[in-house]
């Protein structure tokens, strides 16, 4: 049985995407395009604050593979929306700068960011 959480992201990512079939028992939905994928990245980083690849991918798992999701990681740290830190947490910069976390700790992390390289 799932658990609120679960449901909350699962909520997430269904909202992100188009329905191709639906039934009392089974909804079947389009895989993410790049920009959905990138959406729904950022949407899951705003209801849990930070997230590794294992976390993205347990979420997208059937959905995107893990290459896609390094992808779309990838080009959010290049529009600056992202940034991730020196073990492997990714953050969102608007989350980050909303006043989700201190001054002191928004200083550190971008201070202390990961240049992304092989992650």
């Amino acid at each position: 049985m799932s658990d609120g959480k679960e449901v909350e992201e699962e909520k997430v990512i269904s909202d992100n995407l188009s329905v191709i079939y639906e039934d009392t028992d089974l909804v079947v939905y389009t895989a993410p395009n790049e920009e959905e994928l990138k959406d729904i990245l950022l949407d899951l980083l705003r209801k849990n604050g930070k997230m590794s690849i294992k976390d993205f991918h347990r979420y997208l798992s059937g959905l995107a593979s893990e290459d896609k999701i390094r992808y779309a990681l990838n080009e959010l740290l290049k529009d600056e929306a992202v940034i991730i830190d020196r073990q492997g947490y990714f953050y969102s910069m608007e989350l980050l700068n909303s006043g989700g976390y201190s001054p002191e700790e928004v200083g550190e992390l971008i201070e202390n960011q990961s240049d992304g390289e092989g992650f």
